[in-house]
C-alpha cells in the first residue's frame, strides 16, 4: 500500500495561520518589508528614468532626495551637484522670490537676461583656458537678480578688461567651490579647454546659505554615497516621497495664487518699508528663509570644521596652481537693511518684529565665524557688509521682492573687488548704474 504524500501547508493558508499566528505575522511583516525595500529601490533608480512627471515635478523630486541624482544628466558626481545642460540658448527670466514665497504678484517683475551655457554647463561665452580671472559662486555670482551681462563677474571684466570665466550656479556651497577649483586646475589636463591657468580666483561666499542649507545638502549627498544599498533598507526614498507629497498637499514652497496681496501668511516679513529709498519704491518682502536663522543650534563644531576644511583646501589648491585666491563675503539683505527698517510701519506683534533682531544677530555671528576662519587660513578677504551699510544707496542694492542683488548692488561689489585687488581702498562711492 503506497504511503500517502505529506503536503506542507503554505505558510499563509488560513488553517496554518490559525495554528501559528505569530509565525505568520512575522513572515507577513518580513515579506511586506522586503517588498517595500524593492519598491524603494525602484523609486530611487528606475522611476526617474521614466517620463512620468513634468520637468518641474522631476526637479522637485530630485531636490527632495527621492530620486537618484546620478540619473539626472546634469548631475556631476565630482561636484556632488548639478550643472546646467550644456549648449542652452539665452533666455529671459524674472527676479521675484516673493511670488514663489508668498504668492505676491508683481505686474512688472524685474526681468533678467541670462546668456547661453558653455560645454561645461555654466553661463559663459569662453572656456576656462581663455580666461585670466576665475569667479566661483552661486546665484549671486551668475547674476540671478540682474542677468548675466550685469552680474558681478561681467561687470568686473568690463571694468578691468580682464577676460573672466564664471563657474557659478544656484545651490552651490563652500565644498562645491573647492571641488570646482580642483576640477578646473589640478584635475584638468594642462592646455585643455577646461584648464584654468590664469592669475586670480575670486570666490563669492553668500552668508545666507553657503554656511547653511547648501552645506547640509552637500554633506547629505556624501553620506548617502557611503550608505549605498543600505538607504533602501531604511526606505529613504519612500519616506522622502511622503514628505514631498505632504508638502505638496499643504502648498508649501509654492505660490497658491497670483494676487496683489500675499496668498499666504507672511508673519510680518512682508511688507517691510524702509527709511531709505528702495528699487522701484517697493517695501521689502524678506524671504521666509531668514526664519532658519532664528535659532542656529544646527551650526556647531562639526559644521565649523567642514567650513574650515573647505577654506583650507581652497587655499592649498590655489597655491599649488600658483593662483591668487581672493574671497568676497556677501551679506544678506536683512543684515544690511535692518538699521534702515521703518519699524513704525511694521506690525508690532508680528513674528518679524519680535524675532528679526535674533536672525540678524545669528547671521552676524556666522559671518564673524567665517571671517575668523578666513583670517586663520590666510586667505585674502573682502567683507562687503561694512561697505554696503555705509552707503546711502544700500536700499537699492537688493531687490525688495527678491533675495538677490540689483545691478546697482553688483556694480558696488565689482567696484570694491577691483579697488582691493589693485591695491586701492575698497570704499564704495556713488554714483552707480541705475537699476532698470
Amino acid at each position: 500500500m503506497p504511503t500517502p504524500r505529506m503536503h506542507t501547508p503554505f505558510p499563509f493558508y488560513p488553517a496554518y495561520c490559525r495554528r501559528h499566528r505569530l509565525r505568520c505575522l512575522l513572515l507577513f511583516a518580513a515579506t511586506l518589508y522586503l517588498a517595500l525595500v524593492a519598491l524603494d529601490a525602484c523609486v530611487y533608480g528606475v522611476l526617474p528614468r521614466l517620463a512620468l512627471f513634468s520637468e518641474k515635478h522631476r526637479e522637485l523630486l530630485y531636490s527632495y532626495g527621492v530620486y537618484d541624482p546620478a540619473t539626472n544628466p546634469r548631475y556631476r558626481p565630482w561636484l556632488r551637484g548639478y550643472v546646467n545642460a550644456p549648449g542652452l540658448p539665452p533666455h529671459r527670466g524674472t527676479a521675484d522670490d516673493a511670488y514663489r514665497a508668498y504668492g505676491m504678484y508683481l505686474p512688472d517683475a524685474p526681468t533678467v537676461d541670462v546668456s547661453g551655457t558653455d560645454a561645461l554647463g555654466w553661463w559663459n561665452d569662453r572656456m576656462p583656458r581663455d580666461a585670466q580671472t576665475l569667479f566661483i559662486g552661486d546665484s549671486f555670482c551668475y547674476g540671478a537678480g540682474s542677468g548675466t551681462a550685469q552680474s558681478i563677474p561681467a561687470l568686473y571684466e568690463k571694468h578691468t578688461g580682464q577676460p573672466v570665466y564664471a563657474a557659478c550656479k544656484n545651490g552651490y556651497g563652500l565644498p562645491q567651490y573647492r571641488d570646482i577649483l580642483r576640477r578646473l586646475t589640478a584635475d584638468a589636463p594642462a592646455g585643455s579647454p577646461e584648464h584654468f591657468a590664469g592669475g586670480t580666483v575670486i570666490v563669492l561666499i553668500y552668508v545666507g546659505n553657503d554656511m547653511a542649507a547648501d552645506l547640509f545638502v552637500y554633506r547629505g549627498r556624501v553620506a548617502e554615497e557611503r550608505l549605498g544599498i543600505v538607504r533602501h533598507f531604511r526606505l529613504t526614498s519612500l519616506r522622502r516621497l511622503c514628505h514631498y507629497l505632504r508638502d505638496a498637499l499643504r502648498g508649501e514652497g509654492a505660490a497658491l495664487a497670483a494676487a496683489p496681496t500675499p496668498a499666504v501668511d507672511t508673519h510680518g516679513y512682508y511688507p517691510v518699508p524702509l527709511t531709505t529709498p528702495t528699487a522701484r519704491g517697493l517695501p521689502f518682502a524678506f524671504h521666509p528663509f531668514y526664519r532658519t536663522f532664528l535659532d542656529t543650534a544646527w551650526f556647531g563644531p562639526s559644521e565649523e570644521r567642514d567650513v574650515y576644511a573647505a577654506l583650507a583646501d581652497l587655499r592649498q589648491l590655489a597655491e599649488k596652481a600658483k593662483l591668487r585666491l581672493f574671497v568676497v563675503v556677501l551679506p544678506t539683505a536683512l543684515q544690511v537693511l535692518y538699521p534702515r527698517i521703518d519699524w513704525n510701519a511694521v506690525p508690532r506683534r508680528s513674528e518679524f518684529a519680535g524675532k528679526a533682531a535674533d536672525a540678524v544677530r545669528n547671521l552676524n555671528a556666522l559671518t564673524a565665524t567665517l571671517l575668523g576662519q578666513l583670517k586663520e587660513t590666510g586667505i585674502e578677504t573682502l567683507d562687503m557688509e561694512p561697505l554696503f551699510m555705509s552707503s546711502p544707496d544700500a536700499g537699492r542694492f537688493y531687490w525688495p521682492t527678491d533675495t538677490h542683488l540689483t545691478p546697482r548692488g553688483n556694480a558696488a561689489v565689482a567696484q570694491a573687488v577691483e579697488a582691493t585687488l589693485s591695491g586701492g581702498h575698497a570704499v564704495f562711492s556713488p554714483p552707480s548704474p541705475p537699476a532698470p
